[in-house]
């Protein structure tokens, strides 16, 4: 009977629906920024009679990451504590509820509250959702289901920034509307998605608790902090470079990004295909060299289409590492780890995008733009190289 009730849940868990429900809530956890980004500059016109405005209206974008990035650990404590969907449904409700409101708030205090709350309930989605994943799916499913995750979250990141470029056309307020997908994510979500068993530790005929084993974890952490600081150079320091250095308008930067988001969305779909000829130390030396070789392009050739292809080699590079970053961490994960485990990683991956500025503009300060490209580069390939002789059972 077990046996096929566990063929039942393997079959329910390969059809479409599932994973539209689970892959749309994985989607979601790139809105934040992405969706309201056009609505800056309008915003800040309508709210010009606030002081420090100008600083304000960017906290619009980053205080959601900063509340991410400290509640993830948080989250990850507590999804393990009380289960995923228990979770999961009422972080989609704050979700979507918290990010419509910016259509309603006329305070840009109130505004500021609403998006940290957003942040909070962000943190919980996503790292319920790779939980969840690490639940459904072992093996090669697993792979592939986290290949799926990285281009609805890539492919989705590029659709969004669209659909919110199209709707501030219309009015500053339209995009925050998107949010009420979250709603009817969470509807079909609750009709296919089913609460996972999993095995806990505490055992009745024991008293042996096993503490969290946060160490063995460091490395994953540490590259998913550098990764995601090497790929925000693209929105901290390329824009500057299309516009000053190639004398190109603000469109080319648009079409430059949503070209990176394309390439990581399609890169990792191919994950699962490459995690079975190559090692996943041997699949970080080809990011990092993927990477290396976008930020070489962009210091050597001074021209907009080595610019375009230096975007798809970045957004092939992170599209390898992002999934090899979870890959690796579910591996070293027990059942009941899981989701402690990749709520630092989700913490790490913020992190990465708040220092990204602070480890960069003193490079360019220094050496001038160009050079810092070549400068990263180099890093790159000196780091890429240390994976390709480090020998694992990985």
């Amino acid at each position: 009977m077990q046996t096929q009730d566990s063929s039942l849940q393997d079959k329910k868990t390969d059809s479409i629906i599932f994973k539209t429900a689970l892959f749309s809530i994985a989607a979601t956890t790139v809105l934040g920024s992405t969706l309201i980004a056009p609505s800056l500059p309008a915003l800040e016109k309508h709210f010009s009679d606030v002081q420090n405005i100008d600083f304000l209206s960017k906290l619009i974008l980053t205080l959601p990451a900063l509340f991410i990035m400290i509640f993830s650990p948080i989250s990850g404590f507590m999804l393990e504590r009380f289960g995923r969907l228990k979770l999961i449904y009422p972080s989609l409700v704050v979700w979507s509820v918290m990010g419509t409101s910016g259509f309603f708030l006329d305070n840009i205090y109130l505004l500021l509250i609403s998006r940290a709350i957003f942040g909070i309930a962000t943190a919980f989605l996503m790292t319920g959702v790779s939980v969840l994943l690490s639940d459904y799916y072992t093996g090669i499913k697993r792979e592939k289901a986290l290949s799926l995750q990285g281009f609805f979250m890539a492919f989705g990141g590029a659709v969004f920034l669209m659909m919110g470029g199209y709707l501030s056309n219309i009015d500053w307020r339209y995009p925050f509307l998107a949010y009420l997908l979250g709603i009817a994510i969470m509807i079909l979500a609750i009709f296919v998605l089913f609460e996972p068993v999993r095995h806990s530790i505490e055992k009745k005929d024991t008293h042996i608790k096993e503490n969290f084993d946060f160490v063995k974890f460091v490395p994953v952490y540490l590259l998913g902090v550098f990764c995601m600081a090497m790929f925000y150079v693209a929105p901290t320091q390329l824009p500057s470079f299309i516009i000053n250095t190639l004398q190109m308008n603000g469109s080319k930067v648009g079409i430059s990004m949503a070209v990176a988001s394309v390439s990581m969305a399609i890169f990792s779909l191919f994950y699962n295909r490459l995690r079975s000829y190559l090692s996943i130390f041997k699949i970080y030396f080809l990011a990092l060299f993927l990477i290396g070789s976008s930020f070489m392009a962009v210091g050597i050739f001074h021209n907009y289409p080595m610019t375009l292809v230096a975007f798809v080699l970045m957004g092939a590079g992170l599209g390898f590492m992002m999934v090899n970053n979870s890959s690796w961490l579910f591996k070293l994960a027990k059942d009941t780890e899981k989701a402690k485990a990749y709520g630092f990683l989700a913490a790490s991956l913020f992190m990465g995008q708040f220092i990204s500025p602070i480890i960069t503009q003193p490079v360019v300060n220094s050496f001038g733009l160009i050079k810092m490209f070549c400068i990263f580069g180099g890093l790159m390939y000196v780091i890429a190289l240390l994976f390709l002789v480090l020998k694992s059972k990985h």
